[in-house]
């Protein structure tokens, strides 16, 4: 009998981010493709078991508890004694550092979902060595999983990582996406869906807004987790003669957002750097218009869909473009069925599950 063990000790039960709804709807789709004399365990924080995945028959949950003292390194014991007692295992795992050591006797993939801090983008500015870390973990890593090709390219260039070792596993989309048909009220002329941190680039979009000059007003949503950067985007979105820019922090649930992107017109995605961008596909999946930063990622996952803009040319750019396409809006009668069904959760489980066959 063969087991997979996933691990995220990051998952937030109640949090829609990318990373939650991957682990969630992966584990879930991998679990009905299995054999029946395979089973799964699902490691994560005390209280934080998914509600999607708590009734299935063929997963066992391990909860390792918050620890009040030096939580990350209890949680690397806890883990280190968890994979040693275990038999031969396929482990997925984001957490860091990586038990090494205890998992030799498993087939480990450290999953991998950006490497900003191999860029100007990371995470603190505390830490500066926190990529030097990353780099001798995941070269003691016996396979890497990762979300795109373009983010496999950057691990093999900092990291030295050899090709045949990384696995690129794309994100995909809640199989309500496939199945809620699109409405036709369009009342939100422009969304963001970005944290707000300096890689998200929302004063771009906000300077390419100040430029606006159409006849009607514009109604403009951004949502987004403040990472330090929101009081200041509302300081200079208020100062916006002919936009309207409401806020908001968070959203409650994957139905809520799937109305907002409904009712959006134009989704704008000025990011400079993402290691996937769930957004984007979701928002094609919604019949959004879309115009983006011209980055590498974007390119790769959403092809000729989105209408292209190059970040680090003059705002007023992006202002044509946003002004052109809601001048020419028009809805949009289907969604773009063959090209979202590339990002169904059954399809990209199945194709990992057929990868480790493969291997044995």
């Amino acid at each position: 009998m063969k087991n997979y063990l996933f691990c995220s000790l990051y998952y937030k039960k109640d949090i829609i981010t990318g990373a939650n709804k991957r682990f969630e709807n992966f584990i879930y789709h991998f679990s009905k493709i299995i054999s029946t004399n395979e089973k799964i365990i699902v490691v994560v924080k005390s209280g934080h078991i998914p509600i999607k995945l708590a009734e299935l028959s063929n997963i066992t949950f391990i909860e390792i508890p918050k620890f009040s003292f030096l939580d990350r390194f209890q949680s690397y014991i806890f883990l280190r004694r968890l994979f040693s007692k275990n038999k031969a295992m396929v482990v997925v795992s984001d957490f860091m550092p990586i038990p090494s050591r205890s998992l030799l006797g498993h087939n480990h993939y450290q999953l991998i979902h950006d490497i900003r801090n191999f860029t100007m983008y990371q995470r603190t500015s505390l830490l500066n060595s926190a990529h030097k870390i990353q780099e001798y973990q995941w070269k003691r890593a016996q396979n890497i999983m990762t979300v795109s090709n373009f983010t496999k390219s950057q691990i093999i260039k900092e990291c030295a990582i050899e090709d045949k070792n990384i696995f690129v596993s794309y994100n995909g989309l809640d199989d309500i996406y496939y199945d809620k048909i699109p409405n036709n009220k369009r009342d939100i002329d422009i969304t963001y869906i970005a944290t707000f941190e300096k890689r998200k680039n929302h004063k771009f979009l906000i300077d390419a807004l100040s430029h606006y000059s159409g006849k009607n007003d514009l109604n403009v949503l951004l949502i987004g987790k403040d990472l330090g950067l929101k009081d200041n985007i509302k300081k200079i979105s208020n100062q916006l003669e002919k936009v309207k820019v409401r806020f908001e922090d968070s959203i409650d649930s994957e139905m809520q957002i799937i109305d907002i992107y409904d009712r959006t017109k134009l989704f704008v995605y000025p990011s400079l750097y993402e290691g996937f961008g769930m957004p984007l596909i979701e928002a094609i999946s919604r019949n959004c218009k879309i115009i983006c930063s011209d980055i590498p990622v974007f390119r790769e996952i959403a092809a000729d869909i989105p209408d292209y803009f190059n970040p680090n040319e003059p705002p007023i750019i992006l202002t044509k473009k946003i002004e052109r396409a809601l001048i020419k809006y028009t809805q949009k009668s289907s969604s773009n069925m063959n090209f979202i069904d590339n990002f169904r959760w059954s399809h990209i489980a199945e194709k990992f599950y057929l990868h480790v066959k493969n291997q044995n």
